[in-house]
């Protein structure tokens, strides 16, 4: 092929690539997972000077790629475009240094070909489409793989040369791996491994290449020593490592059942069983899932392992084998994103077998030369053709509707943030989640246009928040339950709830009328010397305790009761609370007892009503009587208990009966 053809080629290769990787980014995936989120909150730590060798939350983070996507979210904006650019970067990075690497190796046919199905595979596409840092890391592999082998053709003959520089780009490249991803402590053993096969095979050269060898380990170990030495000097820091890493601590005590079973799985990625988890993949579907593909992949493997001899096989093989480890030592295996290093191999193997396939197609057909450039074409154009037709299909149509996926990418919540951003500007509003105090609020943040500051956030499994002001609405995720007691009462204080395909809409004409009008409240509250309280009263200037309300236990075989408080938002309290319930006992010891406030005060505001639902497990022997239970406020972080008139806890009084029984709509029926 003349130089023109492969610029030509390559070029239509990364246009190919660049469309599938940019269209529709903001639609698929369909949200953002909260991986992606916490990674946005890392980015704007950075960006506000809080610097570091290693990022502990989110169960720890490299920090090259954090450093990258900050840069972007800075440049682009809070939201996925700054997110996820890094990700399309670098894996189109990686496609393009992986060619040239398997360009050096085997020739321009073989590389063309590796590009190919890189650009339109299901397993690289996902990973360059979503806000994660192991995308970043076959680019950088790629580029120490390249500069090694490189220094191994040129030799190590002139320390001031170019063989020099080989070495020391290999060794640079080798330790910036280490600041990406987890998976690249083990590349070091790659190379250790490739060493000891280059010295069994070509012993005479290797004897010639012990110095750039021993100068590309010192300047990888350089280059890695910071974060080494943090982490040596922070062993609790990677505590996800610790929680998947069950098979290699069997294996080190003489238990090979489980790493067995993940080399078995691992096996299958390629062609039988892929990931099975659907935040990263269709559930189980292979690399290859095109059997075209597959069978090539497996041809390619054979001729490798034929010509093992073959430095340039030796490489592809060792690399392959050490790509899977870190998935074959840890929990849930096959893991797409732990055999993240294989991206800069595994499709080598099939290019490898077609190029062979159609040289050795090469006789008179009676064709001629074009008839059979056209024929060797048309065979390839129908193998790349499978695999993309089979990528488009099952990423952007299949992946995106599977219900696990819609749930960790925040798929209905991402439809309530765009929601908002139609609102008018002085709708109240609150939402619900699963996450309330942690992930919802800059999940919100990220998906919607509109400042979200003012949205107030509630658990609705627990908590119910009906925002001051006319026109207040409640959106509910679709995903989201909303407790029956909680929604009951909304619906009756005359709440219209209007339905679609990702959340419900709950509409108040006012909700700042509610507080004055709660009829079936009681009020029956003392101070704990037993003077009584008149209702409402407030716990700090936070909050005014309006009155609550019993409704029984919570099945006839469940020794536990169902208690309602209601409080309105006097001024929004900057630090997380807490309500807690208490039984008291004979000697005015807690016997049971519930905390709880599901949510956040950030989006708070005065006058909206907030309505806690509390279970309360009884002991078993509790004799019917009229008990008392104190209640009060405190704050979640320090424990210290907000103040309410000169004490810090009321006093409310309950009767426990042996047939207070009721549940369900009968319940609603009794209160009501």
């Amino acid at each position: 092929m003349s130089r023109r053809g492969e610029w030509a080629a390559i070029t239509a290769i990364l246009l190919l690539a660049a469309a599938l990787r940019f269209w529709a980014l903001g639609v698929v995936p369909p949200g953002l997972c909260h991986d992606e989120v916490a990674n946005w909150l890392i980015a704007h730590d950075i960006l506000a000077g809080h610097h570091a060798i290693y990022f502990t939350a989110a169960y720890g983070h490299e920090p090259l790629y954090q450093y990258v996507q900050a840069a972007t979210v800075a440049l682009f904006g809070d939201h996925w475009l700054g997110l996820r650019w890094p990700s399309v970067a670098f894996g189109m990075l990686g496609l393009a240094v992986t060619y040239v690497l398997t360009r050096r190796l085997f020739g321009v046919p073989v590389a063309l070909l590796t590009a190919a199905w890189l650009s339109m595979s299901f397993w690289p596409l996902f990973y360059a489409r979503v806000g994660l840092r192991a995308i970043a890391l076959p680019f950088t592999a790629a580029l120490a793989a390249y500069f090694s082998l490189r220094a191994v053709e040129h030799g190590f003959q002139d320390i001031n040369g170019s063989g020099m520089t080989n070495w020391l780009l290999a060794g640079l490249f080798l330790g910036l791996s280490l600041y990406i991803y987890m998976a690249a402590r083990v590349l070091p053993f790659i190379v250790v491994a490739f060493t000891v096969y280059l010295s069994a095979v070509r012993f005479h050269r290797v004897r010639r290449l012990w110095r750039g060898i021993l100068l590309m380990f010192a300047v990888a170990a350089f280059v890695s020593a910071p974060l080494v030495v943090w982490l040596a000097t922070h062993p609790g820091a990677e505590y996800r490592i610790a929680e998947v890493r069950e098979p290699l601590d069997r294996l080190l005590v003489g238990d090979l059942s489980l790493v067995w079973q993940n080399l078995i799985a691992n096996l299958k990625f390629f062609t039988f069983a892929g990931d099975p988890w659907p935040r990263q993949n269709l559930p189980g579907r292979p690399v290859f899932a095109d059997p075209i593909s597959a069978v090539l992949f497996y041809t390619g493997l054979l001729i490798a392992l034929l010509r093992w001899r073959d430095p340039r096989y030796g490489f592809l093989l060792l690399w392959l084998i050490g790509s899977l480890i870190p998935s074959i030592v840890t929990s849930v295996a096959p893991s797409s994103i732990r055999d993240i290093l294989g991206l800069v191999v595994v499709f080598v193997f099939p290019a490898i077998s077609l190029i062979e396939i159609l040289h050795r197609l090469n006789w008179d057909l009676g064709l001629g030369t074009w008839g059979l450039v056209i024929c060797h074409l048309s065979f390839v154009i129908l193998t790349l053709a499978s695999c993309l037709f089979l990528t488009v299909r099952d990423y952007f149509l299949r992946w995106p509707i599977n219900s696990v996926v819609r749930f960790d990418y925040q798929t209905d919540l991402t439809a309530v943030a765009h929601r908002l951003d139609g609102l008018s500007s002085g709708t109240s509003v609150a939402v619900a989640g699963l996450s309330v105090h942690t992930m919802d609020g800059p999940s919100l943040e990220l998906a919607a246009r509109r400042d979200v500051h003012d949205v107030r956030l509630c658990d609705t499994r627990e908590t119910l928040v009906v925002p001051a002001g006319r026109d207040a609405r409640l959106f509910v995720p679709q995903v989201v339950p909303f407790d029956a007691d909680l929604r009951e009462r909304l619906l009756r204080w005359g709440a219209i709830a209007e339905t679609a395909p990702s959340f419900t809409t709950y509409r108040l004409t006012d909700g700042a009328a509610l507080y004055r009008d709660l009829p079936g409240l009681e009020t029956m509250v003392a101070l704990p010397d037993g003077t009584p309280v008149v209702l409402p009263v407030s716990f700090g200037g936070h909050l005014a305790f309006l009155g609550y309300e019993r409704l029984g236990r919570v099945s006839p075989t469940d020794d536990s009761i169902i208690l309602l408080t209601y409080w309105r938002v006097e001024e929004p309290p900057s630090m997380p609370l807490k309500i807690f319930v208490h039984l008291l006992g004979e000697s005015a010891a807690p016997i049971a007892q519930h905390d709880g406030l599901g949510s956040p005060p950030h989006g708070w505001a005065s006058g909206d009503l907030i309505v806690q639902k509390h279970i309360i497990h009884l002991p078993a022997d509790l004799p019917p009587g009229q008990y008392p239970f104190q209640m009060g406020v405190y704050e979640t972080a320090t424990g210290v208990r907000l103040p309410v008139l000169t004490t810090d806890r009321l006093l409310l009084f309950l009767l426990m009966d042996q047939d207070d029984e009721t549940t369900g709509e009968e319940r609603d029926r009794d209160v009501s």
